[in-house]
């Protein structure tokens, strides 16, 4: 009878972190990071031409906000389950956090660039797009390492 229990409790304990780690989270956390990715790169590549249209990049850069404010929500909400995660999972979610605090971090200063001056700040407001096009993409594929589960 006993090691039925353990048997049982070890698979209640995978089941936790397996659902901990559900599928539609990490869908939602790369399909958030894919926008990102690509609207930062059209970003870049707007502020590449001098003859951009400083109000439509300004529009695409407050459009964007929303989809930083997305994954740090899916932050917080994931962290609020409190989940039961390996050691390994603990130290790759710890490197997801930091990576869209990060993220937000160079949105922000990429939003307050453009505000004050987007013609004088043109290349710092691109090199702050092309980190957020950057992490955005490695975020992708911490989501993906977040998602496989334990290493046999």
């Amino acid at each position: 009878m006993r090691p039925l229990l353990r048997t049982a409790s070890a698979l209640a304990f995978a089941a936790l972190s397996a659902a901990a780690l559900d599928s539609s989270f990490v869908s939602q956390m790369q399909t958030t990071a894919q926008k990102l990715e690509r609207d930062a790169s059209g970003i870049n590549r707007a502020l590449k031409s001098k003859r951009h249209d400083a109000n439509d990049v300004k529009a695409k850069i407050d459009a964007m906000a929303g989809d930083v404010e997305t994954l740090q929500t899916l932050v917080k909400d994931f962290e609020a389950t409190n989940p039961q995660l390996s050691s390994r999972e603990q130290a790759e979610w710890a490197l997801l956090r930091e990576k869209v605090q990060v993220l937000g971090i160079f949105h922000e200063n990429k939003r307050r660039l453009a505000a004050e001056d987007l013609a004088k700040h043109r290349s710092l407001i691109r090199a702050f797009a092309d980190g957020v096009a950057l992490r955005a993409k490695k975020l992708q594929m911490s989501a993906a390492q977040l998602q496989r589960g334990p290493v046999s």
